[in-house]
């Protein structure tokens, strides 16, 4: 059977040791301010954001080219390697499109193209599965099929601390409803298939972490869960005390942002990706 490697792209943001590990190919978006384009994870978030802070106008992401995906995937088909991609929703990047068209170019027989209908922590979740299915052996089919049923389970609840970042980038999508409530509330956000969404809206910001931490399902035992966030540490520990108080074995990995998500969400959001059981 012909091993297969898998492809993601930056927005997963994952870390040196799992790319490592799996040898995961990782395919950058870009941010680009006006007269600079940054490499998504190319810099950390407090520079990313102390660039944002001091530019006259907001940068703006763009998703790789059909060319990006092109090189790595003839490259990894050359080493003798079937290729599984998994990437960032359609609902909220053209990353999917470039992926596939690319994936055409190349060999679609070789090649299979998944879009996450996620991103960051919960794309980061399905990338880890693949990598281990991969790593065991199973094929460009069956890992594909895993995904997909895993996908279907996947959760993302986030809390910005502002709207103002989704609403310049054109992200906001359902959330637009929000707008102008925003004075007295926290708004409590979701990807529903892929896109941006208003889940509810609370007072205060424990009152949101509370609200999402009710949304993970009863569980025994060690899970997974992700703690995502952009410079907001003391909110992070906030909501791990709350996780670990009443999940106590759960398996918390605290992810930042990639500066790409950030562009969109902004400094100070926190939030959570989980698989529903």
């Amino acid at each position: 059977m012909t091993p297969v490697r898998i492809v993601t792209d930056s927005t997963a943001f994952l870390d040196q040791e799992t790319v490592g590990k799996y040898n995961v190919a990782v395919v950058p978006l870009y941010v680009n301010f006006e007269n600079e384009v940054i490499i998504d994870g190319s810099i950390s978030n407090a520079a990313f954001f102390a660039k944002v802070r001091s530019s006259a106008k907001m940068p703006f992401t763009s998703q790789p080219s059909p060319g990006d995906f092109v090189k790595v995937f003839e490259q990894i088909i050359k080493d003798g390697n079937d290729v599984v991609t998994i990437v960032i929703s359609s609902g909220i990047s053209g990353t999917y499109e470039s992926a596939l068209n690319a994936a055409k170019m190349v060999d679609m027989n070789r090649i299979m193209v998944i879009d996450s209908l996620s991103t960051s922590g919960g794309l980061a979740m399905l990338v880890r599965e693949a990598a281990e299915a991969a790593a065991q052996g199973k094929s460009k089919e069956e890992i594909t099929a895993i995904i997909e049923a895993k996908k279907s389970k996947l959760r993302i609840f986030f809390v910005p601390d502002t709207l103002e970042y989704l609403k310049k980038g054109g992200r906001i999508g359902g959330a637009q409803a929000l707008l102008g409530t925003l004075l007295k509330i926290k708004p409590v956000l979701h990807l529903s298939n892929g896109k941006v969404d208003a889940y509810d809206k609370v007072r205060t910001m424990k009152k949101a972490l509370l609200r999402i931490v009710d949304e993970l399902p009863p569980a025994k035992g060690a899970f997974p869960l992700y703690i995502l966030h952009a410079e907001a540490p003391e909110t992070v520990e906030t909501l791990k005390h709350m996780l670990k108080e009443r999940f106590p074995e759960a398996q918390i990995t605290i992810s930042e942002l990639s500066p790409v998500i950030g562009t969109h969400t902004g400094p100070g959001v926190i939030g959570i990706s989980f698989y529903a059981q």
